[in-house]
């Protein structure tokens, strides 16, 4: 599909990561901004579904900034996307401070090239995952003027890199856009579903050995309190774990022809209104395909 896509698409081409095996998102992202010789290093997730015209919404002050950060997942509610003092574990889910420092991430970004390539270079810093011991000694101790510093602080993808600018005097900015539904948690379960399907995982004793593994990854999680485990008792968990599987199981029915799930019961106004409305964009864009497909193929 994507292929085909591109093909119609003077715009669009196609780059196939050298790997048959999920990469990790900062060794994607770090391959890929290695090649980049353009002006701007841009990417987005998979899972964002663009309804409209968005970049009216975030390019408005693109030249005053170094980088630009959207596509908060839709089921996150403002409130739940601050990281206040008290936490640990700086995530994804996270795009600014509680006191107003914009934190960005990986879910949509818009970077200077030529400023992220200079700093790559001179830092030797990336776009990886990071503990507090592993940040450079000023980026430590400039952390811990900023409320971010601690033994046991972690940072999730890009957001050592993210600080790491600020600290060097460059200026992010985060954006929201009513046309980007970030649909938010859908890669983790099709990491899982690819390692089932190369273990031949099937039928009843495929899914005894995906009990017994969420329960012993969980437990040993637990035990060592590590970021992943910390992560998960943060407000936003809980709709993630809702969400990622509703989504799936919507585009996973669409795919195969039967009737959509309902929608999870929500007691937030405004997640169930992104919901219902991202619900809606999806069926509509799926009409709209196999429209187009039965014209093509004269079906």
């Amino acid at each position: 599909m994507l292929h085909t896509f591109a093909d119609r698409q003077p715009r669009v081409e196609v780059l196939v990561l050298p790997t048959n095996r999920p990469l990790t998102h900062h060794d994607a992202l770090n391959y890929l901004q290695a090649r980049c010789q353009e002006e701007h290093f841009c990417f987005m997730d998979s899972d964002i579904l663009a309804a409209g015209p968005f970049m009216t919404d975030i390019a408005v002050d693109l030249a005053a900034h170094s980088a630009i950060f959207a596509g908060s997942p839709l089921w996150m509610r403002p409130c739940d996307r601050l990281f206040h003092p008290h936490f640990d574990v700086v995530c994804g889910e996270h795009d600014q401070t509680s006191a107003g420092l914009p934190l960005g991430g990986t879910f949509f970004a818009i970077y200077d090239n030529r400023v992220l390539s200079d700093f790559i270079r001179q830092s030797g810093m990336g776009f990886e995952m990071r503990g507090f011991s592993q940040l450079p000694p000023p980026l430590q101790a400039w952390c811990a003027e900023h409320g971010l510093a601690g033994p046991r602080h972690y940072y999730d993808t890009a957001k050592s890199l993210n600080l790491g600018l600020l600290q060097a005097g460059h200026t992010l900015a985060v954006r929201d856009s009513p046309q980007l539904y970030h649909l938010g948690g859908l890669s983790f379960i099709a990491k899982r579903a690819w390692y089932d399907r190369q273990k031949g995982l099937s039928g009843r004793w495929g899914a005894f050995y995906r009990t017994a593994r969420s329960a012993y990854t969980g437990l040993r999680r637990r035990i060592k309190n590590d970021p992943v485990n910390r992560s998960r008792k943060l407000p936003f968990g809980r709709r993630r774990r809702v969400y990622g599987p509703y989504f799936t199981a919507l585009l996973t029915a669409l795919a195969d022809g039967r009737k959509p799930p309902p929608l999870p019961a929500e007691d937030d106004a405004g997640v169930r209104r992104r919901a219902q409305a991202a619900t809606e964009q999806i069926l509509a864009a799926t009409r709209a395909w196999a429209a187009q497909n039965g014209r093509e193929t004269g079906q």
